[in-house]
């Protein structure tokens, strides 16, 4: 990993002092409740996932081409806090903040589509991104999905089984931002997107499924004589896995909460959710878990796995009508399903003290501007969707993943407006 230049952080601070010069802080006076949302700001959380579209669509004419207009929409819309990829993994690598970086065109692209290969002057753009969000009052949720240019590429793979770099990307991120003055309205840092699908360590925790531990073997002894808990046989992950991922998370959370006492920190998951909970840490300061629609019954009908998933030139005619008619035959088991996994999503939260939230949700996880495709069930189902977060007490949802400026839904000021004020009422 590239090493910081003498003029790269030189004036970084450490986020979050516990203490001043003039003496010790004294924390606000807390309130004690039976929902921990009541001392939480803001109170409710409606959120627009802004991926890496925010950078790579800021060029003259693409959807973000300035930054302030953008926050203004999010709030024409009722959104109080944006996602965002702060491209850590490319900050890390950096010899300057001036260091320009190629993102690579790609026109086709579910989100962040860029017309042809473009130049960004990275921390500049992160810094002006997030000014303008504090300027309007918007809180920010930075993420990575491990994104790299055509400078330094392969980020992920060059940051494999390098947890100290990994590290040090995220430090150098903060402390740029810190020396901002630009943390304040960090809401909380999600270090690793939907672990580990975008993860540096995805390969070598797929390496350990190929280990046959010792406790696997006593599981094996167990199973013979009927002494087996079934519900373990049902785990995605095998042993040495679920104890990589123990082993990893319960060093990142401690070293990043103990680097930036006044910064929240997370892991985003979009499945492996019963892993993850039986671990049993309490170390999430938030738990945000992406919740679809997707289940056995949905995908087999509508067969969206095998789907060309692009902005490319297809026939999604046969998709839409299986759409419909997984819709109509087992409507209700998928709305039951849903209001189980916001349960399960509750239960957790009450377990482990952390507030629930999804920023990435709902519907199928891709959809597009087509012909064939229907946005009419989708905007339906998703509005459920949020009344029954609101149900479960989550902190904080998302209408769906298609919250950019992009696509056609976003003129539709007056549902936006709708989906979300309901929700901050509740």
């Amino acid at each position: 990993m590239a090493v910081a230049g003498a003029t790269f952080g030189a004036r970084a601070q450490r986020a979050g002092s516990s203490g001043s010069r003039d003496g010790p802080l004294r924390p606000r006076p807390l309130k004690f409740s039976a929902d921990m949302r009541d001392s939480l700001q803001p109170r409710r959380v409606t959120n627009a996932m802004w991926d890496y579209s925010w950078l790579t669509q800021h060029y003259p004419g693409g959807a973000f081409a300035d930054f302030d207009k953008a926050a203004d929409a999010l709030l024409e819309r009722g959104f109080n806090t944006v996602r965002m990829d702060a491209f850590p993994l490319v900050i890390g690598a950096l010899q300057s903040e001036g260091e320009s970086i190629t993102i690579p065109g790609n026109p086709l692209a579910n989100w962040g589509m860029s017309d042809r290969d473009r130049g960004h002057v990275v921390v500049r753009e992160l810094v002006e991104f997030m000014g303008a969000m504090k300027r309007r009052g918007i809180s920010v949720i930075l993420s990575s999905w491990g994104m790299d240019c055509k400078e330094y590429p392969d980020r992920r793979k060059a940051l494999a089984r390098d947890r100290n770099g990994f590290r040090q990307c995220w430090e150098r991120t903060l402390d740029l931002l810190g020396s901002h003055d630009l943390l304040g309205h960090v809401l909380y840092v999600d270090l690793d997107q939907e672990f580990p699908y975008f993860s540096p360590f995805k390969d070598e925790l797929t390496e350990r499924a190929k280990q046959t531990s010792a406790s696997r073997a006593v599981e094996a002894a167990m199973e013979e004589v009927g002494q087996f808990e079934q519900g373990l046989t049902r785990m995605a992950w095998k042993p040495a896995q679920m104890e990589y991922v123990r082993t990893l998370f319960s060093e990142m959370l401690p070293h990043f909460q103990s680097r930036y006492p006044r910064q929240r920190f997370t892991y985003s998951l979009t499945s492996f959710f019963k892993e993850v909970r039986s671990m049993g840490l309490q170390l999430f300061d938030v738990l945000e878990l992406h919740l679809w629609i997707h289940s056995p019954r949905f995908d087999s009908r509508t067969g969206f796995n095998q789907l060309p998933k692009d902005r490319g030139e297809h026939d999604y005619a046969d998709y839409a009508g299986r759409i419909a008619a997984a819709l109509d035959t087992v409507g209700p088991m998928l709305v039951k399903e849903m209001d189980t996994k916001c349960a399960f999503a509750k239960a957790w939260s009450e377990e482990i003290a952390a507030p629930v939230v999804t920023t990435e949700a709902w519907g199928p996880w891709w959809h597009m501007d087509h012909p064939d495709l229907d946005w009419g069930w989708l905007r339906d189902w998703c509005e459920q969707c949020m009344t029954l977060a609101a149900a479960h007490k989550f902190w904080g949802v998302t209408p769906w993943n298609y919250s950019h400026p992009y696509w056609k839904n976003w003129s539709d000021v007056s549902w936006y407006r709708m989906v979300n004020q309901r929700f901050l009422r509740s």
